[in-house]
C-alpha cells in the first residue's frame, strides 16, 4: 500500500510538472494559441468568481440592492472578468511573441518557472490554511508572481538607444506581422524601463533604482497571464490529490 501511495504521488507530480512544461512550451512555440487560451481561461475563471466576489460585496456597498442586485453583478462582474480576459490575452501574445527564438525560449523558461512557483504556494496555502486556490490566486497572487517574473528579467541587457531605433524604425517594416511588431515593442519596453531606472538612480542611488524599476516595469503586466494558469494547475493538483485520499478509504479529507 505504501508503494501504492509512493506512485500515485509520483504521478500527480509528474502531471503537474507536465502541465507546467506543456504551458511553458506553447508560450514559446505558439504565441496565439497561448494568447486565446489564456484569454478563455481568465474569463472563465473570472466569471464565475467576479460575479460570486459580488454577493459578498454587495451589502458593503448597497443597503438596499433588492431585485436588481442580481442583474448588476451580472453585468459588473461580467465587465470585468471580460475586461481581464482581454487584457490577458493581448499582455500574452506581446510578452511571448517575436522573432530572437533565443530570447523567447528563455521567457518561456522564466515563465514557466514563476507558474510552478505559483501553483506550488497555492497548494501550500491550501494545506496551511485552508485557502481555496482559485479564488485567492486570482485576485491576489497576480501581483506577486507579477513581481517574481520581472525580477528574472531584469537580468535582460536593456538595449541602446541607437538599438531601439534601428529595431522601431529602420528594421520594421511599413505592415509588420505581430512576431515583428512584438519584438520591437519588447525592446522599447526594455528601453523604457532601463530609462526609469537611471532618472530614479540620481536621486535614491542605483540600488534602490533597480529595486523600484523591478517592482514598476512593464514585465508586471505578465502577473495575472501567470496566476491564471498557477491557479488552473493547483486546482488539478487539488482534485487529483483528493481523489486520491479518498482512493486510500479516507473520504473527504484536504491535504
Amino acid at each position: 500500500m505504501l508503494i501504492i501511495h509512493f506512485l500515485l504521488n509520483g504521478t500527480i507530480v509528474a502531471i503537474e510538472l507536465g502541465l507546467v512544461a506543456g504551458i511553458g512550451w506553447l508560450a514559446w512555440k505558439t504565441p496565439l494559441v497561448m494568447s486565446g487560451l489564456t484569454a478563455g481561461l481568465a474569463l472563465v475563471l473570472g466569471l464565475r468568481l467576479e460575479i460570486r466576489r459580488l454577493g459578498f460585496e454587495m451589502p458593503f456597498y448597497f443597503e438596499r440592492a433588492g431585485r436588481v442586485s442580481g442583474i448588476f453583478r451580472a453585468a459588473v462582474g461580467g465587465g470585468h472578468a471580460l475586461l481581464k480576459a482581454t487584457v490577458a490575452g493581448i499582455v500574452a501574445v506581446m510578452t511571448f511573441s517575436g522573432t530572437e527564438q533565443g530570447r523567447l525560449q528563455v521567457m518561456a523558461g522564466i515563465f514557466a518557472a514563476c507558474v510552478l512557483v505559483g501553483s506550488m504556494l497555492l497548494r501550500r496555502l491550501t494545506i496551511s490554511f485552508g485557502a481555496k486556490p482559485a479564488h485567492w490566486g486570482f485576485f491576489r497572487m497576480g501581483a506577486p508572481l507579477g513581481l517574481l517574473f520581472s525580477a528574472a528579467m531584469s537580468f535582460f541587457p536593456p538595449p541602446t538607444s541607437v538599438e531601439v531605433a534601428r529595431k522601431v524604425l529602420l528594421d520594421l517594416p511599413a505592415r509588420p506581422s505581430i512576431a515583428q511588431g512584438a519584438e520591437a515593442l519588447f525592446s522599447l519596453r526594455l528601453w523604457i524601463d532601463d530609462l526609469l531606472v537611471r532618472l530614479l538612480a540620481s536621486h535614491v542611488g542605483p540600488d534602490w533604482a533597480k529595486m523600484v524599476g523591478i517592482v514598476v516595469g512593464s514585465n508586471m503586466l505578465a502577473g495575472f497571464v501567470i496566476a491564471v494558469y498557477a491557479v488552473a494547475i493547483a486546482e488539478v493538483v487539488r482534485i487529483l490529490e483528493e481523489a486520491h485520499w479518498r482512493l486510500r478509504g479516507i473520504g473527504g479529507r484536504r491535504v
